[in-house]
Order: structure tokens, then sequence, then C-alpha cells
């Protein structure tokens, strides 16, 4: 199904896919090329390096098939969602494309990362990643010679926004036919308003997080445009907008639910689990945003749940006024199963364990840990009938069976550590040699 996509200029590179793609779907702890070899009979290291980091093939067309693929398994469903959100690649050093200090959630802290935004598309409990975009900090993307040498397109040499690249996904998902029925993310995207805004005017119905100190009003603020510049009126004239006087202030979503949570708020069911229906307080009201510029405010539904530990999880929705509890609640969970995605994506099937700095390497690989885990999906969704509770670790492990794998005996792991301390010894060599050149440089001079 996807073959023609690795035949590129005369060249067939399909072997070093197929190869790289059982390693990915391998029991092995690590999932680098290195290991691949190690584990995937008749792989050749080389050929899958050089597959992975320069070739040619396109991996945009490989997500737009992982697409549609997704769509055929999980769409037309009054159930299907595109989840967008954010994961971190934690990488030493500064020549990985992309990478610097930056918040990494992953850790919850500052670190060195790479950091990729990501659509999933899902549909109750099962879900896939369908499209993605490395975030390009403005320190890379304002140093041509960085770029050049990290193998960046010119025309991706621009810094975007995590959500103006979200927003181009979900431009991109309709464009390819994606019959989402609502489009969610965390607070990243929902204190976002331009992005929130773009999706209303775009059509798109969405359910976003927003922090506990996000600024909503409780009726209308009227906004009020600045009135023309009157000639010879000394002082300079008012160029933005503001509410009308009589209204009230805004307050935070946090203040608001103190307030009301308590007496307006009931128990709904959320969703099923693997224990029983989760059910969970949850309170809705009507409320408007504003950016302090635009001609008018936005009304939106304020979803707040709280969950067994006593903490809130806040909302925002353009869904229509009259939408059910029931279903804004189940709106609002449905985003758990992206970070699934990424869970099964890291855990069984190598996504942050690539060792390529360039901007090929990196999207190739995504591309094929993406290409990986539509495998698990379709085959999870074609036991549901007999298998309802396979797992992707499950298919991972019955893959190891049925997938030719190298010998595991004796002196097969004496020759492949031999072939690693090889290799090893190659590089301290050429180490040491680089170091002995740059001392003799400066006693020439």
């Amino acid at each position: 199904m996807f073959e023609h996509h690795f035949i590129v200029r005369g060249h067939d590179v399909t072997r070093h896919a197929r190869h790289y793609l059982s390693g990915l779907l391998g029991t092995q702890r690590r999932k680098n090329i290195e290991r691949i070899k190690a584990d995937v009979a008749e792989s050749d290291y080389q050929g899958m390096q050089q597959f992975v980091s320069d070739s040619p093939w396109d991996h945009l067309a490989v997500m737009r098939q992982v697409g549609e693929e997704a769509e055929a398994t999980l769409g037309r469903s009054v159930d299907t969602a595109l989840y967008v959100d954010e994961t971190s690649f934690v990488k030493k050093g500064n020549s990985s494309v992309g990478v610097q200090r930056q918040y990494c959630g992953r850790l919850g802290k500052l670190e060195n990362c790479q950091v990729g935004v990501f659509a999933s598309l899902g549909c109750g409990h099962r879900a896939a990643l369908v499209d993605f975009r490395l975030f390009l900090p403005e320190a890379w993307a304002s140093d041509p010679a960085r770029c050049a040498k990290a193998k960046v397109p010119e025309a991706e040499r621009v810094h975007r926004t995590k959500p103006e690249l979200a927003l181009a996904m979900v431009v991109a998902a309709r464009a390819r036919g994606s019959t989402h029925q609502w489009v969610g993310g965390d607070e990243v995207y929902g204190n976002n308003h331009a992005f929130t805004a773009a999706l209303e005017d775009l059509g798109e119905v969405f359910l976003m997080d927003v922090a506990s100190n996000r600024k909503v009003w409780t009726s209308d603020p009227g906004p009020q445009l600045p009135p023309p510049p009157r000639q010879g009126k000394p002082g300079r004239p008012r160029t933005r907008a503001q509410s009308a006087p009589d209204t009230i202030k805004a307050v935070s979503v946090a203040t608001l639910t103190a307030q009301c949570f308590a007496a307006e708020a009931r128990e709904v069911a959320i969703r099923d689990a693997t224990k029983g229906p989760l059910r969970a307080p949850l309170w809705v009201r009507a409320v408007w945003v504003w950016d302090g510029k635009s001609s008018a405010a936005r009304p939106r539904l304020l979803i707040v749940r709280q969950d067994a530990d006593g903490t809130f999880k806040y909302s925002l929705s353009n869904a229509a006024a009259d939408t059910p509890w029931e279903r804004l609640a189940y709106m609002q969970a449905q985003r758990f199963w992206i970070e699934r995605c990424f869970q099964d994506a890291k855990s069984e099937l190598g996504l942050a364990q690539y060792e390529v700095r360039g901007w090929p390497g990196w999207h190739h690989h995504v591309t094929l840990a993406c290409l990986a885990l539509l495998f698990l999906l379709k085959e999870r969704c074609g036991a549901r009938g007999h298998t309802p509770l396979l797992s992707a670790r499950d298919i991972v492990e019955l893959l190891a069976i049925y997938l030719p794998r190298r010998p595991r005996n004796e002196s097969e792991v004496l020759r492949q550590m031999q072939q690693r301390h090889l290799a090893r010894q190659r590089d301290l060599d050429n180490r040491l040699r680089r170091i002995n050149t740059a001392r003799k440089k400066p006693a020439e001079n």
C-alpha cells in the first residue's frame, strides 16, 4: 500500500523502509539504526542510515496517505475528533535541527530539546497520529548557516508559533477530507485567542483546555470601537477598542468556578473506562471572551470538571449553547488519546530514539513511527471482535515471532558486540585525529 512512496528517481528503497519499520515494531529496548540492524535479519546499517537521513522520498506524501488511511478507519462518526498537541525530544548539544533550551513537557521543566507539534485523529478510544510539524525557534530561523548545515529547506526557515503550526494542520486535515466533528487541544492552544478565533472563522467546532487564570466575561462586554479622530483635537487619539463601562469586569475561570461550581455542578458520565463508566462533577456556563482589540466579543461555553483528586480542568468551547453537558464532558475527556498515541509511539515504536540531526532525517524517522502506529491501530481495530483488549505491546511481542529476526545465539551476540566495538574504536580514532590536527594548526601559524 505504501511501497510506491519509496521508489524515488529510479531507486527502490522499499527494502530499507521494510527493515526500518520492522525494527520500530521490534522488542528491542533501543530502536536506533544500530540496534535495528542487530535485530532485523538482512538489514544493512549504511543503507538504512542513508534511507533515513538523506534519501529524497517524500515524507509529506506518506503522511498524506497515513491521514487518509486513518480517516477510512476512524472517520465519519459523531465521535471523530482531531486533537493537536506537542511533544518534546530531549537532546544533547546544539546541532540537532530545532534544538534549544526550551520547555520540555516530558520533564516538566526547561531543557535542551526539540519540540514537534502533532495532530491526532481519534474516535472513541482509538487514535492515530496523522500529521506533525517541527517547531523551529526564532534563533534557528534567523541563522541561515545553521539551517543550511541541518538541511532545512529554504521555504521552512521561518519561525512559526505552535498554534500557527496547529492551525496549518487543521486546514490540511480538511483539505484531505477529514470528517472530524471537533478540534481539541491543551491550554497552549486554548489560551491563544487568535488560534481559537481562526478555527471558529474556518467553521470548526473546538473544545480547548485553558489555564485557571484565563479571563472571561459573564455577559457580553460590548466592545466599543474608538471614535474617528477629530481635526485639531489635542492629544493622542484612542486606537484600541474598549468594553462598555457598565458591563461586568473580566474574571478568571478559577474565580468564577469558586463562586458557582459547588451550587451548580452535577455529576455526569464522561466515558467508559477499563474499570467501568468514568463519572465526575461538571459545570457548564455561558461566557464571553475578548482579546481587547476585536470589534466584538465571542460567546463561549466554559466547561469545568472536578477530578477525583479535587483539582479542576477548565475548557472553553464554541459548541452550540444547547449542547448536552454529557456530550461536552465526553469531548473534554477525549484529548487523553493523543497522549496515549505519544506513549505508545515512544515506548513501543522508538519515536524518541532516533540518532539523526538534520531536517530530512527527523521528518523521515517521525513519519515511519507514525506509519508503524497506523499499523498498530488497524491491527487493534481488526481484532476488537475477538481480542478487544489487544495492546500495542501485545502486537509488538507477536511480531517478534512473525517478522524475520537475527538469531540470538551466543555466536551472533559476540559477532554484533565485536562490530560495535570496532565502530566505537573508529569513532575514538577519528576524534583523536581531529584533536591532534587542531593542536598542530596554532603551532604552524
